[in-house]
């Protein structure tokens, strides 16, 4: 009976059908040291792009972007770049709050005040030692 019960139940579940997508177009670049390229393009609107490259300092530098079709039929896109600076991502589709209604909090600029007095002063921060030096 409880094998009966089992074998009815996993034939009830919803059957979920997922069409393949093809790639339309890809190319790439041979990776050579920090030097890349790869973008692809797939039928179902989905594309990527990016690209890496050194900067003069030495350090991995890459772009690119991403798009894909919204419920309603746009596309979003997404370009972005990550360098020594971090990663950042832009899109009109992201929200951006104007800083009057996020002001940087009053003990946050005192830290800040407090690091660059400390930095015209001379002093540098030392990690290992967790001090100003």
């Amino acid at each position: 009976i409880i094998f009966t019960a089992l074998v009815a139940f996993a034939a009830a579940r919803p059957q979920l059908e997922e069409e393949p997508v093809v790639i339309i177009s890809e190319e790439s670049d041979p990776i050579d040291g920090a030097n890349f390229r790869h973008e692809f393009v797939a039928d179902n609107g989905i594309s990527q792009s990016m690209v890496g490259s050194a900067a003069e300092d030495g350090t991995q530098v890459m772009s690119g972007s991403y798009s894909f079709p919204l419920p309603d039929g746009t596309i979003a896109t997404f370009n972005w770049v990550a360098d020594a600076l971090g990663f950042r991502v832009e899109s009109p589709l992201l929200p951006v709050a104007p800083e009057a209604e996020h002001p940087i909090p009053a003990h946050a600029l005192e830290q800040i005040a407090f690091s660059d007095a400390q930095r015209a002063a001379g002093l540098v921060w030392d990690e290992a030692a967790g001090a100003w030096l």
